[in-house]
């Protein structure tokens, strides 16, 4: 993770989730960050294929569902988290420049593709705790 993401993470989130994500990271062997790191750089590549699709359709919130899950190979990625590393992948450049080398439409795709699945997570969260949320009220 490079300091600025760290420093990034840590001022919006606190530092647990930059511990978490080197913990995590330094107990895989070399060969499961190797999948890790594979399976990352499949998702942006698989995702730059469906650029065409809708971001809300089946297939690419398949990818989207990838990501999440991928993640949570580093830390445990809340809703919150989700939005806010969609952002950064938007606004920083040294993200931004890395999709674009996959495919020159991958940051604004990669951008709508996340917050339609953040979207549908937190309507999710929504129904499932409505009546909690009621009573609160």
């Amino acid at each position: 993770m490079s300091e600025k993401l760290e420093k990034n993470i840590s001022n919006r989130y606190g530092d647990e989730e930059i511990k978490q994500s080197k913990r995590n990271w330094n107990s895989y062997s070399k060969k499961e960050k190797d999948a890790i790191l594979q399976e990352g750089n499949d998702i942006f590549v698989d995702l730059a294929k469906l650029k065409n699709e809708d971001p809300d359709s089946d297939n690419v919130q398949q990818i989207m569902i990838r990501w999440h899950e991928f993640l949570s190979n580093f830390y445990d990625p809340s809703i919150e988290l989700l939005r806010g590393l969609n952002e950064m992948y938007f606004v920083d450049t040294k993200f931004k420049n890395k999709f674009k080398k996959i495919d020159p439409d991958l940051p604004d795709f990669l951008h709508a593709s996340i917050d339609c699945y953040v979207d549908k997570l937190e309507n999710q969260w929504i129904e499932e705790n409505k009546e909690t949320l009621d009573n609160e009220l």
